[in-house]
């Protein structure tokens, strides 16, 4: 997989994988392995929406920017993720592009995401 991946709701409530442009992603596509990050990736330690954690995806090959966002769905649990494709990005970098990757996301929020202190690195893709 390459390339830059939204994983969130767009214009809708539920929870989708997209390219850059919210070009939707094929069901069958390798990058569906990644909702299994669903909820699991935003800061666990408040719900607070748009303060954003960052995680290196070893396995994966991605480094995930993830946070809480009520925009589309106010329910409980909705999230919103960046992968991008780099283990070495450094945080304020990776939010800066995916500010500039996904305008259509970061534009409906009511409020600028803002960095957290960043979660474990998950060292290897589980087996299938």
């Amino acid at each position: 997989m390459d390339g830059w991946i939204y994983f969130g709701c767009h214009k809708q409530p539920g929870h989708y994988l997209f390219s850059e442009g919210m070009g939707s992603l094929p069901y069958g596509s390798a990058a569906r392995n990644l909702t299994i990050f669903d909820g699991a990736l935003p800061p666990q330690d408040d719900r607070a929406g748009y303060v954003a954690a960052v995680s290196r995806l070893g396995g994966w090959g991605f480094t995930a920017l993830a946070f809480w966002d009520y925009s589309v769905d106010a329910r409980g649990g909705c999230n919103s993720v960046v992968f991008a494709p780099s283990l070495t990005i450094e945080p304020a970098e990776l939010l800066t592009e995916a500010q500039a990757r996904f305008p259509q996301v970061f534009g409906r929020l009511p409020q600028v995401v803002r960095l957290k202190t960043p979660n474990a690195m998950y060292p290897a893709k589980p087996a299938e």
